[in-house]
């Protein structure tokens, strides 16, 4: 018998009529060591009553998702704009990573340089903002410079403008006004 192939093809596809499956993926793996979904090149804005509290980029965003919480992990460089009251852009926070939880809250690791409205620059390798209360903390090793100081030492609590900061164990250098 011979067929001409667009027979063939008829007979191997069918000519019924189309079904409607209506299945679900199959998603049980994925989730704490699979991402649910990636973006490459992403600006992600997080708002508080339709009022911007953070704008941040980042080069990778990686989802991962349990049975209790959503989070979102950033990298290939992140750049994270903090706004203070009336979405004034205030302190701008620079990192090679991060992670955003639920809530809002951040956390940055490695070269985490925060830089603020008045030029005052911190340095760590890793900082947690709570967004709730707009506050700054860190246990490592951070180094704060000013325009004729450097305070260095061991964990940091702080308001995200580095107005209000307590170093837990202190050292620095000033230069002294006659």
């Amino acid at each position: 018998m011979i067929c001409s192939g667009a027979a063939a093809l008829s007979l191997l596809t069918g000519c019924g009529p189309e079904k409607n499956l209506d299945r679900l993926a199959e998603t049980r793996f994925v989730g704490d060591t699979i991402p649910v979904q990636e973006s490459w090149n992403i600006t992600l804005g997080i708002d508080d009553n339709g009022e911007s509290r953070l704008l941040l980029k980042a080069g990778h965003l990686s989802e991962f998702r349990d049975e209790d919480s959503t989070t979102r992990h950033l990298d290939g460089g992140i750049t994270a704009v903090l706004f203070g009251e009336n979405a004034n852009s205030s302190t701008t926070l620079s990192a090679r990573r991060g992670i955003i939880h639920d809530n809002g809250d951040l956390e940055a690791f490695d070269d985490v340089v925060i830089t603020t409205a008045d030029s005052t620059t911190l340095r760590t390798s890793y900082i947690k903002r709570t967004a709730a209360t707009a506050t700054l903390w860190t246990d490592r090793f951070v180094t704060i410079e000013q325009q004729a100081e450097t305070i260095r030492g061991y964990g940091l609590q702080s308001d995200d403008r580095l107005n209000n900061y307590t170093i837990l164990d202190a050292s620095g250098e000033a230069e002294l006004q006659p």
